[in-house]
This record gives C-alpha cells, sequence and structure tokens, in this order.
C-alpha cells in the first residue's frame, strides 16, 4: 500500500467514523423523545386508572346506598340494630341516622 492509498484509506475512515457518530447523536436524541414520551404516557396513564378506579368506587358506594335507601323506603329496617326486620310503618332515627351518612 503506497501513501496515497494508505491516506485515501485514512480519510474514508475519518468520513465513516463522523457519519457514525452523527447517527449516533440522532439515535440519543430520538430515545431521549421516547423516554419522555414514554414517562408522559405513565403518567397520563396511572391519572386515568385513578379516574376510573375513583369513578368505579363512587358508583359502587351510590349503588350500595341506594339499595338500602330502596330497602327502607319498602319498609325494612338497614340499622344494625333491627336489620332486615319490618318497620311497620314507623321511622327509626337509626336507620335515617344511617342514611344521612
Amino acid at each position: 500500500m503506497d501513501r496515497e492509498q494508505l491516506f485515501d484509506h485514512i480519510s474514508k475512515l475519518e468520513a465513516d467514523l463522523r457519519n457514525m457518530q452523527e447517527n449516533l447523536d440522532t439515535l440519543k436524541v430520538h430515545a431521549v423523545n421516547l423516554v419522555e414520551e414514554n414517562v408522559s404516557l405513565q403518567m397520563e396513564n396511572e391519572h386515568y386508572e385513578a379516574l376510573v378506579n375513583n369513578t368505579e368506587e363512587k358508583a359502587d358506594a351510590s349503588f350500595k346506598h341506594n339499595t338500602l335507601k330502596n330497602l327502607y323506603d319498602e319498609g325494612f329496617h338497614i340499622c344494625n340494630i333491627h336489620f332486615g326486620t319490618h318497620r311497620h310503618g314507623e321511622e327509626c332515627l337509626f336507620c335515617q341516622g344511617f342514611l344521612n351518612q
């Protein structure tokens, strides 16, 4: 290999290294963007999961309250003292206190 071929080969290697460095820089920027997007999506997902869980809990609590209110309106006790027994048209302070919680 003569001197000119050696310098040509070195110049080609330098150009290849610059090209690889540019590609690596581009990949690093892309990786950072992906990590930032991933973190953002994870936070958004956690927010939506909390909203869904909260909505389900409220709906479940509302359903339970409505069921007990319906039982009371039908004439049955819902308090822990007389639960399930018929009220015979009388109001029960314990049941009403429970409904007002």
